[in-house]
């Protein structure tokens, strides 16, 4: 579920728009691996768990963090949305997914992890993804 049934969209936001998917969704994955890596080890988990506590988030890095990213980039360049709005709206999104998760028991947290840190921890990395692509605006690989 965390990769094919995002990968479905980024698959239609690839015909529509590859540029986007092919620059952003590597720094969307990249993001989500060191965050769900880091993050494993000292304060939430993802079920299944497995020896390997990042492996439980593998489809959610390769599948679901990445498409987001795209669609992020997507909507900032295509739709010309307020910056500040844009990212709170997709960290309030992906922060009430995990809240599902968390309800559902998909997810656990531990040494005093919470919600909140979870919307800031997504904040952070929303705007590494933003930066990013303001990098590439800034080099010529992408227009604004």
């Amino acid at each position: 579920m965390g990769f094919v049934v995002p990968w479905i969209f980024g698959f239609i936001l690839y015909k529509k728009e590859p540029i986007i998917v092919l620059l952003i969704a590597p720094i969307g994955m990249t993001v989500a691996f060191i965050l769900n890596d880091w993050g494993s080890n000292y304060f939430w988990q993802f079920k299944p768990t497995f020896r390997d506590l990042s492996l439980s988030a593998l489809p959610l890095n390769m599948g679901f963090y990445p498409v987001l990213s795209s669609f992020l980039i997507y909507f900032k360049m295509k739709k010309k949305i307020n910056t500040i709005i844009l990212l709170l709206c997709f960290t309030l999104f992906t922060t009430s997914f995990e809240g599902i998760g968390l309800i559902l028991g998909k997810v656990e947290y531990f040494n005093g992890w919470n919600i909140i840190g979870t919307f800031i921890s997504y904040l952070m990395a929303y705007f590494i993804i933003y930066s990013y692509y303001r990098s590439l605006v800034k080099h010529n690989i992408l227009k604004n």
